[in-house]
């Protein structure tokens, strides 16, 4: 390669770099804060005073790689503000020492400091130039008052510098940085200087302009604060406008009301508003030319994408909804929750595992124990025999045999007598019936030892299962937390803010969205009086706010005081009324038979019946155990496997000294798709009576919770409708019959008979019936849960 290839591409070598680091100095924020300073530097205030640029280059240059691009776009302005020559000069110079002493004030993070900073530069320089050129009190005072504006203009706009550097990074804008931007715009719009085309004014209808944005994506506080920062810029820029500021203000207060009926009721808001108040204060005929300009203004936002408004607000984070920053923390928050969920799972997981892997012993006497045995036996019997040395010292493995073949007799039969032992060992041992009667008190000792093994055993499988089924709910609550389960922070804004609206005053309101199509809204407010706020006034107001029907999922109410808790979701096709029914045996206080009925997640209910074994407390205690298990974990929505699956295990523990067991019949409506799924644990039969007067049995033949380790769930599902009735009894109900030589289905055809629609009524006249056929005497629990379906 020769010398001039090699001297060309070293040039596009170094061309491409220099475009790189051009590339990388020059950015957004690099263009937009040098046409900020370029503009600012032009706004020519009272007296020829035009501060503003290099006040906005003090504030911006404490970031080095802003600091030449912004100086030198200030420079321009300043230079081609049309501004007199002094004035000129005097900027110059102030931007000269600013850019100097600027590697010093970089680390000064006070505001506060930097104004004062920019304006003791600015007086003495100002002041000089008043007594170079004229001495009169006013160039005096008018220093005073540019060195102010000067303090006051670097200390506002330093918050917008703040905000548009950091923008990327905020989770909100505060007001003060909000009017702070407007400032910087507003006065940007004053440096374009008084252009017009074809007799229409730049200024007012960019003005204009930004106060519709600002009213539409901001609301009536932003909007009225930037009414009143543009008409103090005009004010300043000429002081013939000063009633614009009051005009601006009310008409950007006005507009910004109207923000949530959208951006046509905004801008005619705004219009209406702007015109009244300046017909008022001026009358409509003294500038007509200002109205047709606001006219013009709103035309231009009309046509305005919605994109614009949706990029402007996300920058801004004036809605709660477009903030990213927000969603991203919960994204990311929701991602290290499920991250630990799932090491939890895995460690439950393994430690079952670890649990179910521990060996467990398959005889009473197993090989290492023979040893020890026959050691034991020598120690009681053999060691002062005067056989000792012949039978040990001499044949010891033949000794060792034969007492091995008396332990082998005693395992497979459970114990050993002189007659089953091997004739060979009567005779050559000199105390046989010593030798059994020792193997045998040695074998209970061990039949104790593996009795209580199998106890621990069994309690330890029992213990694996349970952490198995914690390990399971730690996994379903993971997977919700992967679905599409998404809080909704600008709704719940809204819908606290209607509340307050319609005079309901609330604590707190949750909104989840779940899919594209489902909803969940809990609301923590004081107790209303009468306890009916809920099921009226609530329901009515959240319908309209979301515009879909909703009902009371859950209440937590106590209309005596405290805190109440409801939980809405979008209506359900079905609802469902339960009533109740029942006597305990005998008189008996505490009657064996439990049961529940509630209102569970994704719009589905619950109704259950346990009936404990045996009569009276222990009956009770039993039940009770099962029911409360079940509503505690129902209500936590962890899988209705692994709640009956606890059950199960918590009965099989406590049951030490004595068997310990109960019946459970479960019923889960799910009232949106109008079905019924059943879940029997050694339950009598379900009835449904239909509309139709037929009645559809569901039975199980499952055992109860509390018998086996290992139980297998029998669901059945089955379609229900608008009059159905679901009748579920405990087994004192059909004893009655069957008993009373009435067969097992008498109450089939009791049903068929009913013909009152209420089913508190029904439930009573099945009890009254089966004490009927008892003549009276309750021979066990007896219950009766009567459910309605019914249209929402």
């Amino acid at each position: 390669m020769d010398k001039s290839s090699m001297s060309i591409s070293s040039n596009n070598i170094n061309s491409e770099k220099i475009n790189i680091n051009l590339l990388n100095y020059i950015d957004s924020n690099v263009i937009i804060f040098s046409l900020i300073g370029f503009l600012l530097s032009r706004s020519i205030l009272i007296g020829s005073i035009a501060p503003l640029g290099i006040a906005f280059f003090l504030g911006i240059s404490k970031v080095e790689r802003y600091r030449i691009p912004i100086f030198i776009s200030t420079l321009m302005g300043v230079i081609l503000s049309g501004n007199a020559t002094p004035y000129i000069l005097k900027y110059i110079i102030c931007l000269t020492i600013f850019i100097i002493i600027s590697n010093k004030i970089k680390d000064i993070n006070s505001y506060l400091k930097l104004s004062f900073i920019g304006a003791f530069i600015i007086f003495p320089i100002s002041l000089g130039q008043v007594i170079l050129s004229s001495k009169y009190l006013y160039d005096i005072l008018l220093c005073s008052m540019e060195a102010i504006i000067t303090f006051i203009s670097i200390y506002i706009f330093s918050f917008g510098i703040n905000l548009i550097t950091n923008i990327n990074n905020r989770i909100s804008v505060r007001i003060e940085e909000s009017i702070a931007l407007s400032f910087i715009v507003i006065f940007s719009i004053i440096g374009i200087g008084n252009i017009e085309i074809l007799g229409v004014s730049i200024q007012t209808v960019l003005a204009t302009v930004l106060i519709l944005v600002i009213c539409i994506i901001g609301g009536a506080t932003m909007g009225s604060s930037t009414g009143a920062v543009v008409g103090i810029a005009f004010l300043i820029n000429n002081i013939s406008s000063a009633i614009y500021m009051g005009i601006y203000s009310v008409a950007g207060l006005v507009g910004g009301t109207l923000n949530k009926l959208g951006k046509y009721f905004t801008i005619l808001g705004y219009v209406l508003s702007w015109t009244m108040v300046y017909a008022y204060t001026s009358g409509i005929e003294s500038n007509i030319y200002q109205i047709r300009d606001m006219l013009i203004a709103s035309l231009i936002v009309i046509l305005l994408p919605n994109k614009i408004f949706n990029k402007l607000e996300k920058v801004l984070k004036l809605n709660i909804e477009s903030n990213d920053v927000v969603y991203d923390y919960i994204r990311r928050s929701k991602d290290m929750t499920n991250s630990k969920l799932i090491n939890m799972y895995k460690a439950y997981d393994e430690l079952a595992d670890t649990f179910d892997k521990i060996r467990e012993r398959d005889k009473v006497i197993d090989t290492r124990d023979i040893a020890n045995i026959i050691d034991m036996i020598h120690n009681d019997e053999c060691r002062n025999c005067s056989m000792r040395r012949r039978c040990w010292d001499l044949n010891f493995s033949h000794t060792y045999m034969l007492m091995s073949q008396v332990l082998e007799e005693l395992e497979d039969n459970g114990q050993v007598t002189i007659e089953s032992i091997s004739e060979t060992f009567r005779k050559e041992c000199l105390k046989p019936e010593e030798i059994v009667k020792i193997a045998n008190y040695y074998y209970k000792l061990f039949l104790v030892d593996y009795n209580w093994s199998l106890r621990f055993s069994e309690s330890r499988k029992l213990i694996a299962n349970q952490i198995k089924s914690i390990s399971r709910s730690i996994e379903s609550l993971s997977k919700d937390l992967e679905e599409n389960i998404v809080l909704d922070l600008e709704k719940e804004k809204n819908i606290y803010d209607q509340l307050q609206r319609y005079g309901i005053p609330v604590n707190r309101v949750s909104y989840i969205s779940k899919g594209l199509d489902d909803f969940e809204i809990t609301i923590d407010k004081n107790t209303c009086s009468d306890g009916c706020m809920c099921e009226n006034k609530l329901i009515r107001v959240l319908s309209d706010i979301v515009e879909e029907n909703v009902s009371a999922q859950k209440i937590g109410c106590h209309s005596l005081g405290g805190k109440c808790k409801i939980s809405f979701t979008k209506s359900q096709k079905y609802k469902a009324i339960t009533e109740v029914a029942g006597m305990s045996r005998d008189g008996h206080i505490l009657c064996g038979d439990n049961y529940t009925y509630m209102d569970i997640s994704d719009g589905k209910y619950m109704v259950a019946i346990s009936d404990g074994m045996g009569k009276g407390k222990k009956a009770y205690e039993e039940s009770y155990i099962t029911i409360d298990i079940l509503e505690k974990m129902i209500d936590a929505k962890i899988d209705d496997e692994i709640v009956i699956n606890t059950i199960n295990n918590m009965l099989l523990l406590k049951s030490s000294d004595e068997e310990m067991f109960s019946t459970l019949d479960l019923g889960i409506i799910d009232l949106k798709k109008g079905t019924l799924e059943t879940i029997k644990m050694g339950a009598c039969s379900t009835y449904v009576k239909r509309n139709d007067k037929d009645i559809d049995l569901i039975s199980s033949s499952s055992l109860p919770v509390g018998i086996l380790s290992d139980i297998k769930l029998d669901r059945k599902k089955t379609k229900v409708n608008y009059g159905d009735y679901i009748i579920m009894v405990s087994d004192g109900i059909l004893d009655a019959g069957k008993n009373n030589n009435l067969g097992d289905n008498w109450l089939i055809y009791f049903l068929q008979n009913i013909k009152t629609t209420n089913p508190k009524e029904i439930a009573n006249l099945i009890l009254d019936r089966a004490l009927e056929i008892q003549d009276g005497v309750v021979e066990d629990d007896m219950t009766v849960l009567v459910t309605k379906v019914c249209s929402n």
